[in-house]
């Protein structure tokens, strides 16, 4: 397969590490959320629907986006998910990568190209009832909007067979946006949408239009405005697939 070989990390998926990682979000992560950040989750019921594992995608707002979803999500979604982060961002940093492979099992992909190998594996944990956490624009918004969805969900959903789980982030851009360092108090919400499963007549970019069409609609007047294209060298035609 194209591209670098793939870290998978396993020991950040053995049952140890799951109950380690449980016990350190509900004893220090989530409380740490919670002094500056009010949660809400809605409409969360829709997801008993689901049995089996899920793609879910989110607008990404905020370097706390993926704390914020795995509160967000049932504990038996929450215990067997992976959250797909970018590689040149915080893998970049030993430390850094460390702690979000501990407290979020967060699974490094590249944004320029050469992910192939890296979707093959998340195909291959979906198949073996693990989730993934997604956040289609690539990454963060400048001003708040909505950016354009790339396909690489639709890749993993529709090629492990599997639905995908919309979900709108509201009120982190004001918390904590990006090239913010300190977080400001603030309320957040976190709401469902009902699972998507692709149609036969779909393919990937459809598909992902969709998910992107709930997702803007699960945010109201705010998912109106589009986020402008980005500008970074790293965007290139393979960008998130």
């Amino acid at each position: 397969m194209e591209g670098e070989a793939v870290d998978t990390a396993l020991w950040a998926r053995t049952k140890g590490m799951r109950r380690m990682r449980a016990a350190l979000q509900a004893s220090l992560l989530f409380p740490a959320l919670a002094s500056f950040c009010r949660l809400t989750v809605r409409d969360r019921e829709l997801l008993r629907e689901l049995d089996g594992p899920a793609v879910f995608v989110a607008n990404h707002v905020s370097a706390l986006d993926a704390v914020v979803m795995a509160e967000a999500l049932p504990p038996r979604y929450r215990q067997r998910s992976v959250v797909v982060a970018a590689a040149d961002s915080i893998f970049k940093r030993k430390w850094e990568a460390r702690l979000a492979q501990v407290t979020v099992d967060a699974f490094p992909i590249p944004r320029g190209g050469g992910a192939r190998a890296h979707l093959e594996y998340l195909k291959d944990l979906l198949r073996k009832k693990w989730s993934v956490i997604i956040f289609p624009e690539g990454r963060l918004t400048v001003t708040g909007a909505i950016g354009t969805f790339r396909k690489g969900g639709a890749i993993l959903a529709m090629d492990a067979g599997v639905p995908i789980v919309p979900a709108y982030v509201d009120g982190m851009y004001e918390v904590m946006p990006r090239f913010r360092r300190v977080p400001r108090p603030g309320r957040v919400s976190v709401t469902f949408g009902a699972p998507l499963v692709a149609q036969t007549h779909e393919d990937y970019d459809t598909f992902i239009a969709r998910v992107e069409s709930s997702v803007r609609t699960l945010a109201g007047p705010k998912g109106i405005e589009v986020e402008p294209a980005g500008g970074a060298r790293s965007e290139g035609p393979n960008y998130w697939y």
